[in-house]
């Protein structure tokens, strides 16, 4: 799973680099009560997980997910978990791994929950530890980093990166206030709305300039395009 092209990961990428302190933002109290996000939607996220991670843990870390999301009348379900064993040390080999599983119904999205090991926790000394990633040409599938073995994890605990990675996979960006997120997260609702009522029950994912991805089909075609395995 190394031969993934440098020159497409570049774009595939938005990592959480915990000596950045990047942040998605904070809430913004007056702005987020004037905006009206319509009925409930749900949003399924399909769980593999690695060695040394229970079942329990993965679905505790995403119902912490499940409580912040809440607050755009937006439904976090667990539609299943299931084992998965990590293919490579690195973030790259890993993020390419889940990013090249295809998206079945009923997932709206698939995230990783990867274990630790001893060399989690000297690499972690030596340079900028990734506790999270989301590949940004769909925003579908990612990954976050399950236990807690460094000091990074003293100040990014897993149920924060969660959080944090399940505003990348609506689509938010890097900033200073969620406020900027807000009229994207209403958008997507909409969408999922639209196509629900059309017969196709697929919380939409995003593309790179940010417009609805509405099959789960064509997300693992650009996927597949992008890290040069298209059919």
């Amino acid at each position: 799973m190394q031969s993934l092209k440098m020159a497409p990961l570049i774009p595939l990428l938005l990592a959480m680099f915990t000596s950045a302190c990047a942040t998605v933002g904070k809430h913004d109290p007056d702005t987020l009560s004037t905006i009206d996000f319509g009925p409930v939607e749900t949003l399924r996220v399909c769980l593999l997980v690695d060695e040394g991670i229970t079942e329990s843990r993965a679905r505790t870390l995403f119902k912490k997910v499940g409580e912040e999301l809440s607050v755009f009348d937006l439904e976090v379900e667990i539609p299943w978990v299931r084992p998965w064993k990590r293919p490579a040390f690195l973030m790259n080999g890993i993020l390419e791994d889940v990013a090249l599983q295809p998206l079945a119904p009923p997932c709206d999205r698939l995230m990783a929950v990867v274990g630790r090991n001893v060399g989690d926790f000297f690499v972690s000394w030596l340079a900028p530890e990734i506790l999270g990633v989301v590949e940004t040409n769909t925003h579908t599938r990612g990954y976050v980093v399950g236990q807690s073995v460094s000091f990074n994890q003293l100040l990014n605990r897993p149920t924060d990166v969660a959080v944090h990675e399940a505003y990348h996979l609506l689509g938010c960006a890097h900033g200073l206030s969620l406020a900027e997120c807000y009229p994207y997260i209403l958008e997507l609702k909409r969408t999922a709305r639209a196509n629900r009522e059309e017969g196709n029950d697929f919380f939409p994912g995003i593309s790179l300039d940010r417009k609805p991805i509405t099959s789960r089909m064509e997300t693992d075609a650009i996927i597949r395009t992008v890290v040069g395995r298209a059919e």
